[in-house]
């Protein structure tokens, strides 16, 4: 499954590293989506190009891509049970993508279709007109290519819908997707789901997300030490963070996700998203940013501050001068500890004020 979609739509992905979120959904499509009844998981096969390419350099990575594949398609439809609770009640399959053409055919309009795909860049026609840039998905990439920017991404489309279209995206890492970024994915969507359910409006929940830090009074800050910076220094953070932190390895994350029992912790990840211009080079980037949530229903409390570069490409005046590249802080620093705590501060200020107002 694969196509364009608007390049408007990348812009959204953008400030997911702020919001968390891909995308709000138009109300008519919220509406649609209630009513629904089943989730069909579409089901990953390892694509041939890739594996003959693998398998003329590394029969190893060939068998490590099915492997990957095989995982994926036992760890999504287990962490749609898990953590989609949108539709409650609905019945969860995972289905190939010849067997949902089937469905379609039937006329079914009780469905939705969730995918895995890789959300990329590229240029439109050469022309004066620079909306001809546009953002594309594809199968999902085993080995980045560095001079193709592109994230995983979950896509959510209805069944009797054109595949290429898809009513939400959730974006995750800058990795294959593992269980915690489909983990992570599912519930930063459901959290604006269920928000925009309640009737919140995109600038309703941006706004509270700024000061949603205070909610990190008390609680664990968990950090994945396969996230950390080369430089991070613990000791540093420990004086810069006013309340517990604990380091865990990649497996122990999981786990912990796995088994859905936090303890009062909050979780610092790092995702991804992809930017383009409307500029007829088609320039874009891919932004990081770590963001830290509540595990528990997918709520992003706060995310690390934006530096001035990064807040000067987002205002456009970069770009230009950048063409392809990656910006933000591709690992948790230092600094994103200082910020996150500097987060709750302002929350309480915020907070305060409103007690006296």
């Amino acid at each position: 499954m694969k196509g364009p979609i608007a390049a408007v739509l990348c812009l959204s992905l953008l400030f997911s590293a702020i919001t968390a979120s891909a995308q709000f959904v138009k109300t008519k499509d919220l509406e649609k989506m209630k009513k629904r009844t089943r989730i069909i998981v579409l089901k990953e096969k390892p694509d041939k190009k890739i594996l003959k390419q693998l398998a003329r350099t590394s029969p190893e990575m060939a068998n490590a891509y099915k492997q990957a594949i095989r995982q994926l398609n036992q760890d999504f439809p287990e962490a749609v049970r898990q953590f989609w609770t949108v539709n409650s009640g609905a019945t969860i399959e995972v289905r190939t993508e010849k067997e949902i053409e089937k469905i379609r055919k039937k006329s079914d309009r009780t469905s939705i279709v969730m995918d895995c795909q890789s959300l990329h860049v590229k240029p439109g026609v050469k022309s004066r007109y620079s909306k001809l840039t546009r953002t594309y998905t594809s199968g999902l990439s085993w080995q980045k290519d560095p001079k193709d920017l592109s994230i995983p991404v979950i896509s959510m489309t209805f069944i009797e819908s054109d595949l290429q279209y898809p009513f939400y995206i959730q974006n995750m890492s800058d990795q294959f997707p593992d269980y915690i970024d489909l983990a992570v994915g599912l519930r930063l969507a459901t959290f604006v789901f269920n928000e925009q359910l309640e009737g919140k409006t995109s600038t309703v929940l941006q706004k509270e997300i700024k000061h949603n830090a205070v909610l990190m009074k008390g609680k664990t800050l968990v950090l994945c030490k396969d996230w950390l910076d080369e430089t991070f220094e613990a000791n540093v953070a420990k004086n810069d963070y006013p309340f517990p932190i604990k380091y865990v390895s990649l497996e122990e994350l999981e786990n912990l996700i796995r088994k859905d029992v936090y303890d009062s912790t909050v979780v610092a990840y790092v995702p991804a998203g992809v930017f383009s211009t409307f500029d007829k080079n088609a320039p874009s980037m891919e932004v990081h940013v770590p963001v830290v949530f509540d595990p528990a229903n997918g709520m992003p409390l706060c995310h690390s501050d934006i530096s001035h570069e990064m807040f000067q490409a987002w205002g456009f005046s970069l770009i230009p001068r950048m063409g392809k590249t990656v910006v933000g802080f591709k690992k948790i620093r230092n600094e994103d500890i200082r910020h996150f705590a500097k987060s709750i501060t302002e929350g309480e200020e915020q907070e305060q004020m409103g007690l006296n107002n």
